[in-house]
């Protein structure tokens, strides 16, 4: 069958050229991907520096004397893992999407664990950023920048990535350039709802911002706004003091303590449970000074300005003032009078001596009949002593009630009673220190006997 088309020698050699060509080309291509891609070298690097770090680890984990045989096996395995390991394509999926102006489309993806692939070596880079932001949630890009997909060579995937805490920083020339940096990462988050407001601690390396501290902020502004300062300084600075001094805060744990200074503090992490500063201060609103102090430096008083007020939400003051916001404190108040009480009955027993009902208080006999307590050496606990303490409740609510009508009453008989001459009167002191119940009546108290007048209540003379 001749050829379909009729080619000159000449160009028919040029035709076979051309295809060979396409065909090496293809070839090399895929070598590239799938037999030695660049992205294989880089991780076989890394997991080199991996294997070698455990080898010289092992030794000590297998000391008869001092090492952990346990971890050892361990080792040992991850060891012969990385002599032979498998190499492959990590990849962390983002939330959120791409965009066609940004060259992107569906999932953003980051690789770039595929050659930083020793997650170990990561975190001793990055000692404080894997505290609040975790790379699997919110990749590298958002910091770094760079191309996130691209494996084809170093250079590519570093294409305007910023390397340093000093690149990453400068970046943020503007404060629409941090407000979009700290909306990014509500975006990323898995946590929902989230706006820029929630990350304004953070800065654009993804390290907590420095809080500067009330002194530097009143520096300027007891001058700008005196009144404003003034106010606050006597009024919500102050809280804290207030706090250290309550029974509850007192005596509570950590975790009930933590619970008071995440809203009487400024600054307060909740990862760490530190803080900066005690009390409500400036920046326990308007957030950490130290963008707002570096836009002031260098002139930019409208930048800072808008640092400070455009994350200015409900939730600055939702935060804390929450309905029942202090509903815990009830609960705690109640558990330290009871403990109170119970040692108050303790202390008024001699614990170490028999005490039989006869020999005990007079209010408390009633109560202790009543309960059919009997006290001893050892009290039976104070658990027994519960229900002396519900009787001896009800009685001093009878007492009370009581009261107010029988100094009622006395008050009328002193109204009826008008002494007589000028001779001196003497109150009245007897049947106090017998144990007989005394009765008066108006009656009683005339001017036969103008020598006897009962001055006080009946409170004073039962």
């Amino acid at each position: 069958m001749p050829f379909p088309i009729n080619l000159s020698i000449p160009w028919l050699i040029a035709f076979l050229v051309a295809s060979l060509g396409l065909v090496a080309i293809c070839a090399i291509w895929i070598f590239t991907q799938w037999g030695d891609p660049v992205w294989k070298r880089y991780q076989a690097v890394e997991l080199n520096e991996m294997r070698e770090k455990l080898e010289k680890e092992l030794p000590i984990l297998e000391d008869p004397k001092w090492g952990e045989p346990a971890k050892a096996e361990i080792v040992r395995d991850s060891i012969e893992f990385l002599k032979k390991p498998d190499y492959q394509i990590k990849q962390i999926l983002l939330k959120g999407h791409g965009a066609w102006a940004e060259g992107t489309s569906g999932k953003p993806v980051n690789r770039c664990m595929t050659c930083h692939i020793d997650e170990d070596k990561l975190a001793e880079q990055h000692p404080y950023t894997r505290q609040y932001f975790e790379f699997s949630v919110y990749g590298c890009t958002v910091c770094h920048k760079g191309e996130g997909r691209v494996l084809n060579s170093a250079e590519e995937a570093h294409h305007g990535m910023f390397s340093t805490k000093k690149e990453m920083m400068e970046r943020v020339k503007e404060p629409k350039e941090i407000l979009a940096f700290w909306t990014k990462l509500a975006e990323l988050s898995m946590t929902p709802d989230l706006t820029a407001f929630d990350f304004r601690d953070y800065s654009a390396a993804g390290e907590r911002l420095v809080y500067i501290g009330s002194i530097s902020c009143k520096k300027c502004h007891k001058l700008l706004t005196p009144r404003h300062v003034e106010y606050w300084s006597k009024n919500k600075f102050k809280t804290w003091d207030k706090v250290i001094e309550a029974k509850d805060y007192r005596e509570g744990d950590e975790a009930y303590q933590e619970k008071c200074e995440k809203c009487h503090t400024t600054g307060y992490d909740e990862k760490t449970g530190e803080y900066s500063e005690e009390g409500v201060t400036c920046e326990a609103c308007h957030g950490p000074g130290e963008m707002f102090a570096k836009y002031m430096s260098e002139g930019k008083l409208a930048e800072a300005a808008v640092v400070t007020h455009d994350v200015f939400s409900y939730k600055v003051c939702g935060r804390c003032h929450t309905p029942r916001r202090h509903a815990m404190r009830e609960a705690m108040l109640v558990a330290i009078d009871e403990r109170e009480y119970k040692d108050w009955l303790a202390s008024s027993f001699d614990l170490g001596l028999d005490l039989e009902a006869e020999e005990a208080p007079d209010g408390l006999n009633a109560a202790a009949s009543d309960e059919g307590v009997v006290f001893n050496g050892s009290l039976a606990g104070l658990n027994e002593l519960e229900g002396v303490g519900e009787s001896l409740g009800v009685m001093l609510e009878d007492m009370r009630s009581l009261l107010p009508v029988q100094e009622k009453a006395v008050q009328t008989a002193e109204e009826e009673v008008e002494p007589v001459d000028n001779k001196r009167l003497r109150p009245l002191r007897a049947g106090l220190e017998s144990q007989e119940t005394l009765s008066l009546n108006a009656g009683e108290l005339s001017n036969d006997n103008p020598e006897v007048f009962f001055t006080g209540t009946y409170a004073d003379a039962r």
